[in-house]
């Protein structure tokens, strides 16, 4: 695979698009793009063979933003990140599928998971360190999705979409569990 990248690198800068000054960050960009693309397709194949594209989208429409912002574990190489992620995707989807809560009870749940990933933000990470004022603007970010999460469990509930409110607050334990394992760590 680093062959690919070293490839793409190469053919940028031909092209006049990079210098050589930037090849080692486009290199790095073409992996990390890779490796997302591949994830994500793997779990497109997953939720469409499970027979749940709806929920899986849904877990990613959860998901990207909440992690993104509020932070989390994250694994030292893409093969251990890529396995762990699919276990996570698939047991979410599963447990959907498989375990039947009432709505109310499960709105509950996902309310306070809320409020505990706003306590638990921030999560530091040796690989990226963040000011204070890039601090604030997460953490903003992070409240705005947490809102509109709050008002789509609320659409859920009031449309006794249990299925997709189990989904939601099984999301948000996922990002709660890597928020205390990263902190752990």
């Amino acid at each position: 695979m680093k062959k690919l990248y070293e490839t793409l690198a190469d053919y940028v800068m031909q092209k006049g698009m990079i210098e050589e000054s930037d090849r080692e960050m486009y290199e790095y960009a073409f992996q990390i793009t890779a490796e997302a693309g591949l994830f994500v397709l793997f779990c497109f194949l997953m939720a469409l063979h499970m027979h749940m594209l709806v929920e899986g989208l849904l877990f990613f429409i959860i998901f990207v933003p909440l992690r993104s912002y509020a932070g989390g574990l994250h694994m030292d190489t893409f093969k251990a990140c890529f396995l762990l992620s699919c276990l996570a995707f698939s047991g979410v989807l599963l447990l959907a599928r498989y375990i039947e809560i009432p709505g109310c009870f499960s709105f509950l749940v996902l309310l306070s998971l809320e409020f505990t990933i706003y306590w638990l933000y921030p999560v530091e990470n040796k690989n990226r360190e963040v000011d204070r004022e890039e601090n604030a603007w997460f953490k903003r970010k992070l409240r705005s999705f947490l809102l509109l999460d709050f008002f789509l469990a609320l659409a859920c509930l009031a449309f006794y979409k249990e299925r997709y409110l189990l989904l939601m607050g099984a999301t948000f334990l996922l990002i709660a569990i890597s928020m205390i394992i990263a902190k752990a760590k």
